[in-house]
């Protein structure tokens, strides 16, 4: 096997073999500054994306606060006016109430009225009729109903 023989200082084989360490330390070097770089820039790109993601997170957060806030809002309306109709519903229902207590109370009055005069007539007929008995030949009256006759 071989061995390893110290190389002389000064000899041609010397330079070369430096020439070729220092190159391969050179690439070496240039490989880790390279993939150093590579890290770098994956670290700053997954940074980027979590930013990115963070902030659509909070601005997700915030439309989903605010649609929530909207809504409640307008279902507070609604109730409200629920509420409101609910009373409005109440004082027309006690109006109507009223309405139909005054209308049967004029129908009343309109019925004893009618009774009443019903009575009358009656009692008219009746005053006739005795005083038709009471006189024979009143009936048929000889009134003629036209003049030419």
């Amino acid at each position: 096997m071989g061995q390893n023989k110290p190389v002389q200082k000064k000899s041609p084989l010397y330079e070369e073999s430096t020439i070729i360490l220092a190159s391969s330390q050179n690439e070496k070097l240039v490989e880790i500054e390279k993939e150093k770089r590579l890290a770098l820039i994956d670290a700053w790109e997954e940074n980027e994306k979590a930013k990115a993601q963070t902030k659509a997170y909070k601005e997700f957060c915030s439309i989903e606060s605010w649609e929530n806030n909207m809504k409640t809002a307008l279902e507070l309306d609604l109730k409200e006016m629920e509420e409101n109709l609910q009373v409005e519903k109440t004082e027309y229902s006690k109006k109507i109430k009223k309405k139909i207590a005054e209308i049967e109370k004029i129908a009343e009055a309109k019925r004893e009225k009618i009774e009443k005069q019903k009575e009358q007539e009656s009692i008219k007929v009746e005053k006739i009729s005795e005083k038709l008995i009471a006189t024979p030949n009143a009936y048929p009256p000889n009134t003629k109903t036209c003049g030419c006759f």
